[in-house]
């Protein structure tokens, strides 16, 4: 489950009021215009594509899903092979492989690094410096580099690509102590839309084997 969180498995997307094509920019114009509209974000709904390319064996794999979040602390990632939920309180991870759910108190892991951290802040527990700039598709793109206070932290960075004047996260790279990359390419991005508690509850399907660890 905390791998899940962690590698999110993990989405994420970012909106920001305009900023417009400055050719210019500091570092903390925009972590500024980013925070301010993210403080009036409530909810947010996405798809995104998870690859993860592991350090040692540089295995690849890819996955698809969707994300949905709403404030305060609940979120809902669902992936073809597993289903994280929680309500703020409580986390279901559920996996229809192995036909198992895992119940756990929800805690706050100020270095989890996964796409719903990305939804509504900018972590304040990360140093941030701009990259610069790349085009993708005709689009201008501000790539930010963070890296997180505590040398603890299990991610060692995170780079974030995020479009100019529409202010969309396009992707998020996270490397960890492994070596371990994980990308997600974030889509269809929806803020403020109605979504109903209830789906930030899990009920396993029959034949679920159930651990509880609350």
């Amino acid at each position: 489950m905390k791998r899940m969180i962690l590698s999110a498995g993990a989405l994420a997307l970012l909106v920001c009021m305009g900023l417009g094509q400055d050719k210019e920019i500091s570092v903390q114009t925009v972590t500024e215009r980013m925070q301010k509209r993210y403080d009036k974000i409530e909810s947010a709904t996405a798809s995104f594509t998870q690859k993860v390319k592991f350090g040692f064996s540089q295995i690849e794999q890819e996955f698809t899903g969707t994300i949905a979040m709403k404030k305060p602390n609940k979120y809902r990632i669902e992936s073809e092979h597993q289903t994280v939920v929680t309500d703020g309180s409580t986390v279901w991870a559920y996996s229809p492989v192995n036909k198992q759910v895992v119940i756990d108190r929800y805690k706050e892991n100020q270095n989890s690094v996964s796409p719903e951290k990305f939804l509504v802040n900018l972590p304040s527990n990360y140093y941030v410096t701009l990259l610069g700039r790349e085009r993708d598709k005709g689009v201008s793109l501000i790539i930010l580099k963070l890296v997180p206070k505590d040398d603890r932290s299990f991610v060692k960075t995170v780079k974030v690509w995020v479009e100019d004047g529409a202010w969309i996260v396009h992707r998020i790279s996270i490397l960890d102590a492994n070596e371990t990359e994980t990308t997600y390419h974030l889509s269809n991005l929806q803020v403020d839309t109605k979504i109903n508690d209830s789906r930030f509850t899990f009920s396993p399907p029959a034949g679920t084997e159930t651990v509880d660890l609350r």
